[in-house]
């Protein structure tokens, strides 16, 4: 199967049956939808802009079957996955897409995680590293990973869709369990990937599969979302496990009430270098500064006046129009107050280290302090000397292009500064949570490491070398027929889409 048939392949996977099959005028394709008994004829819509610029303005073009997006995917940088129930322009000129919102969701049909890196050199070698994360426990695997301009954006496609209800109440279960799923992949991905965007919408605009940017892809690896959910619920209760053992007496704190009163605002409100960095920029900061307004009942129009000499004393302020919009959807009531999880971020990415003595306020009596930067400590932790032996790990693999890499732990120990002790101890810790393979070499014989997803990769590998031998083994004993030509072209291939299309022709279609 070529690159285009590939990414064709992926869009229908990730679309489902969300829009139509074809365009409802000036179709190049014959109609059958109609003649079909039981075909469902969708009239959901999606949007999909030609480059990153035209996305971050609205600036797309409304898609309602899926010819269309065929037709048009190749010119196209971004998408929404998820199905909308419509989506409409508000100009004239047909250019500003609006209707992309969770309370006009028709369908969720994927899940993606946003990660982002300093160039291409660092995505590039952090791949090994996103792909042990992607796997999730090796419960779930992904569906699609896709490249990004400086990092990759990795779906999780459900094998059904999520069919969106709005309950008597006005509420949207569905929504909102999507919404704590996709919260607690993020999370999971943030304690091994630093570079993951937490803040981004789970049901937003994401990169559009073409054949340039897909670097992994497998139709079978779909999610249930049931599945999906319990792994959620799981990883929920585990960290609120974790927390409250870790948990110290709270320092108190008095008359602090409102959120424009507490330190973090004020921390916030006073750095004028806040810029576009890794999802936590301009936009985000002005957004979670006037949800801090919103909730300490503090009026649009002086929130306004607040957050405009902020942005005013930017060294890069953002445009009016920009900082306007931003207010009126916080002041929209949709959301209570700034979120602790956006504020935390905001502070470790842009508060300087010599100001990092900042204290979180969690309610209105309790606070947290952060830690200190592993670069201002003497002593490491034992989960981040596991951090760096699995980035070892998957370096070496990567570099050896197999599926192991043979060394000693003395020479780790001097390569990575760690001594043995503390070396030992997080790789048994890494041995017991199935992440890395061991086998020690006999007599002078290197030891043998290996990583849970380099492990999975062989056995890929190794099923697909099986197959091909069985293959060719019948092709031998029976003879050159017309069918057995078709799977000796199936087997003497490395490519699963093409295998998949080799089998489709043996099949009886009448």
């Amino acid at each position: 199967m070529s690159a285009m048939e590939t990414a064709q392949q992926a869009i229908d996977l990730i679309l489902h049956q969300g829009l139509r099959e074809t365009k409802a005028r000036h179709s190049n394709v014959l109609k059958l939808e109609k003649t079909i008994p039981g075909q469902q004829n969708k009239q959901g819509a999606i949007a999909m802009y030609r480059s990153k610029a035209q996305m971050a303005k609205s600036w797309g073009t409304i898609y309602t079957s899926k010819e269309a997006v065929y037709d048009n995917y190749t010119n196209s940088t971004h998408w929404t996955p998820n199905v909308f129930n419509y989506l409409t322009y508000t100009d004239a000129a047909k250019h500003y897409v609006k209707g992309a919102k969770e309370q006009n969701l028709s369908q969720i049909n994927t899940l993606v995680v946003d990660v982002d890196y300093r160039d291409v050199e660092e995505r590039q070698a952090k791949f090994a590293e996103v792909w042990d994360t992607a796997m999730l426990d090796v419960q779930f695997m992904p569906t699609l990973i896709l490249a990004t301009q400086k990092g990759y954006h990795i779906y999780y496609v459900f094998d059904e869709p999520v069919f969106v209800r709005r309950h008597a109440n006005g509420k949207l279960p569905a929504v909102r369990a999507a919404k704590a799923i996709a919260k607690s992949l993020k999370q999971y991905y943030a304690q091994k990937l630093p570079a993951v965007d937490v803040t981004c919408n789970s049901f937003g605009v994401f990169r559009v599969p073409r054949p340039d940017n897909i670097e992994y892809f497998e139709p079978k690896m779909t999610v249930d979302f049931q599945a999906l959910m319990t792994w959620s619920i799981n990883f929920v209760n585990a960290q609120r496990v974790a927390k409250s053992n870790q948990t110290k007496r709270p320092v108190k704190a008095r008359g602090v009430r409102r959120q424009i009163d507490q330190p973090w605002f004020q921390a916030l409100i006073n750095q004028t270098d806040i810029d576009q960095n890794v999802g936590y920029g301009r936009h985000n900061t002005i957004f979670t500064l006037a949800l801090a307004c919103y909730s300490s009942n503090v009026s649009q129009a002086q929130c306004f006046d607040i957050l405009d000499e902020f942005n005013s004393n930017l060294n890069h302020p953002l445009a009016t129009q920009h900082v306007q919009k931003v207010i009126r959807d916080a002041y929209s009531g949709q959301f209570h107050a700034a979120s602790r999880e956006y504020v935390n971020a905001l502070l470790e990415t842009w508060v300087p280290d010599a100001d990092r003595r900042v204290y979180l306020q969690c309610s209105q009596t309790t606070w947290y302090k952060y830690a200190k930067p592993r670069t201002e400590r003497v002593n490491s932790h034992v989960h981040e000397w596991q951090a760096d032996l699995m980035a070892y790990f998957n370096q070496r693999i990567f570099q050896d292009n197999n599926w192991f890499t043979k060394t000693s732990l003395r020479h780790i120990s001097k390569e990575l500064n760690i001594c043995l002790g503390s070396l030992t101890k997080a790789l048994n810790k890494l041995i017991d949570q199935g992440l890395v393979y061991r086998e020690k070499g006999h007599g002078r014989q290197a030891t043998m490491f290996a990583t849970r997803s380099s492990l999975l990769q062989h056995a890929m590998a190794l099923k697909q070398v099986q197959r091909l031998n069985y293959w060719l083994m019948v092709a031998r004993c029976l003879g050159p027929t017309e069918q057995l030509l078709a799977l000796q072209r199936f087997s003497l291939t490395s490519d699963r889409n093409t295998t998949e299309f080799e089998q489709l022709r043996l099949v009886d279609t009448g």
